[in-house]
């Protein structure tokens, strides 16, 4: 038998326990509720400045909006024990310092609602201790602008509502990191345009609000537009335009994409273009635009059309290429002297239009230079300069290598002057090696400008002879030396034979006497120096003396005689000899250093006629 009286279950009673302790809890600050299925935690406007400390560490949802917290510090959340919450709202709360640790342990959170409060930046850092976050309220702060890649930390984000928050400005990667994102709200803010690429991350974009901000619609903004059109985004309320001119307060729904355009630019190089009677003269016109112009041609008010008949001899043809960056070339054919004119090119698009004229002049040119264009006459001078340039090098290297060589000449040059005693018995060098006399003879007479060894050399004597003995026992066996034959000339200033051993240096026949003297025998001189400068050419080499024979003689006379050896002349003791090498080649002594050498020789004037020689030097 039943009772008439039914108890509730025990799992009621168990959740009204629950109930009370928890109502009992939050009845201070809060009001604690379940609320679609979520324990929920309500302290709107209760003058909060801080999170409650007092709440359950189950509460999945807190909304602590029209509070004065104005900060969130680091770790707040986890100090007051609310890491389990899902859903966090604090609008209103005057909220405008939020530190980089703020979020942390709310690694469940998913919906975050920072909406009206004073935040100046969107807290990038601070959002990385959310990464499951999927809607962000930031609406009503006054942000002004979306850095690029401010969210770059919420890559889970599907929801962002950017409304009414003062931005004027959207950087290029603003958006980068929001390639989840479903949903974006930027009306009422400032934005009148956006960077090209701005839209390229939002591939799963589903609806877009961009009312309330101040479109110029141009070619800056045709790239959004087609996105919008490309995703096929609805739009529930439209934006208006507020430029340009054309478009002010036309909305978005009523324009196509040519419409946002920007006018067109003329690039232009040069306006005047030349040409040659009887050729075709041309003229580029380059125009650049968004979207593409309509680029026309006119003469005289007269629109040109592409193979048109400019005359009855002459044709018109229009050539284009490119499209956002258009090049319009017209050429005439057959251009004449009368045909030197102004044409006009137009460009337009719906954005407007845009002219210039050029001048072409058609005249007889001569070839040459006068047919070649500017760019060929600039490579031609160029090249022209740069040849002078070389050539000036080449004259430089050369004139510095022509002051250098008399210097390396002197430098490696071998010359050699020697004033040899000649002896009627023996040669310098002609005796023993040992012997004293001879190394003293050479080492008084001899005069170098090198230490180099001297080469096998013609030996000129110059000596003050009368006459010549010819006697069989002048003939010795070794290298023979030429002699003048005939008087010797102590120096170029003195061409006279000189007669008088007592003659002085620097006494000087008078200008009649040497004139008449040279008159007679300076051809016979110059023949004797040939032979001389040759004549050792033909002699032994074998040296001997009468004193020292050779190997190869066996006596004194004539008949042991070789015939290929030639007489030795006699030198009157103390003469002297003066021997000329220059790189291993016998010349003649030039006059400054005959002077220098011979004069060397002598301490005072009288010293040739005390040693007996007589030689005026």
């Amino acid at each position: 038998m039943t009772s008439g009286h039914e108890f509730p279950p025990i799992g009621v009673i168990l959740l009204l326990i629950i109930s009370i302790i928890t109502a009992d809890k939050c009845a201070d600050e809060c009001t604690c509720k379940w609320k679609s299925g979520k324990r929920t935690v309500e302290c709107v406007n209760r003058s909060l400045s801080s999170i409650p400390d007092t709440i359950d560490p189950e509460t999945q949802v807190l909304d602590a909006s029209g509070n004065d917290i104005r900060a969130l510090p680091s770790s707040i959340f986890i100090r007051v024990s609310l890491t389990n919450l899902q859903r966090l709202y604090l609008r209103g709360c005057r909220i405008q310092q939020i530190d980089k640790d703020a979020f942390a342990g709310l690694t469940n959170l998913v919906e975050l609602d920072l909406s009206n409060n004073r935040l100046s930046v969107i807290p990038s850092d601070s959002l990385i201790r959310a990464p499951f976050l999927r809607d962000l309220s930031l609406s009503h702060n006054p942000l002004e602008r979306v850095v690029s890649q401010a969210f770059r930390t919420t890559p889970n984000l599907v929801k962002l509502d950017l409304s009414n928050a003062q931005i004027a400005e959207v950087e290029g990667n603003g958006f980068r990191g929001l390639e989840s994102l479903e949903s974006l709200k930027l009306n009422g803010n400032r934005i009148g345009t956006f960077q090209p690429g701005t839209f390229e991350p939002l591939n799963k974009i589903k609806s877009v609000e961009l009312q309330d901000n101040p479109w110029i619609c141009n070619c800056h903004l045709r790239e959004m537009r087609q996105w919008m059109a490309k995703h096929n985004l609805p739009i529930i309320i439209s934006p208006v335009c507020h430029g340009p001119d054309q478009l002010v307060d036309r909305p978005f729904t009523e324009l196509e994409l040519d419409d946002f355009a920007c006018r067109p630019v003329m690039m232009i190089a040069s306006r005047y273009a030349e040409a040659t009677i009887g050729e075709n003269a041309s003229i580029v016109c380059r125009v650049s635009s968004v979207p593409p112009a309509k680029v026309k041609w006119f003469w005289n008010g007269k629109l040109l059309s592409n193979q048109s008949a400019f005359s009855s001899h002459q044709k018109i043809f229009i050539y284009e290429e490119g499209q956002f960056s258009k090049r319009s070339m017209l050429i005439l054919t057959n251009a004449q002297e009368s045909d030197s004119s102004e044409f006009f090119c137009v460009a337009e698009n719906r954005a407007g239009s845009v002219e210039a004229n050029f001048t072409l002049h058609v005249s007889l040119r001569t070839a040459g230079m006068s047919t070649l264009g500017s760019g060929q006459i600039a490579g031609i001078s160029a090249a022209l300069v740069v040849l002078i340039l070389f050539i000036l090098l080449i004259i430089l290297v050369l004139f510095v290598r022509l002051r250098r060589m008399p210097v390396k000449e002197v430098k490696n040059a071998t010359a050699t002057l020697e004033v040899l005693p000649s002896d009627t018995n023996q040669d310098i060098g002609g005796g023993f090696p040992g012997s004293p006399s001879s190394t003293r003879k050479a080492e008084e007479a001899e005069t170098t400008f090198n230490d180099s060894t001297k080469p096998v050399s013609l030996t000129l004597n110059y000596v003050q002879r009368t006459s010549v003995e010819n006697n069989a026992s002048d003939y010795v066996f070794e290298e023979a030396r030429p002699v003048i034959h005939g008087p010797c000339f102590s120096s170029t200033t003195s061409l006279v034979p000189i007669d008088n051993p007592d003659l002085i240096r620097d006494t000087r026949t008078s200008i009649e006497e040497l004139g008449s003297y040279a008159t007679e025998h300076l051809g016979t001189i110059m023949m004797e120096d040939t032979r001389l400068l040759y004549s050792s050419l033909w002699n032994t080499r074998e040296r001997s003396s009468p004193s020292y024979p050779g190997p190869n003689a066996s006596g004194f006379g004539t008949k042991d005689i070789p015939a290929n050896l030639t007489p030795i002349e006699q030198f009157p003791p103390g003469a002297k000899q003066l021997r000329v090498w220059q790189k291993g080649v016998p010349v003649l002594p030039p006059v400054s250093a005959l002077k220098r050498v011979l004069g060397s020789t002598r301490s005072s004037p009288d010293e040739g006629y005390q040693e007996g020689t007589g030689t005026d030097v």
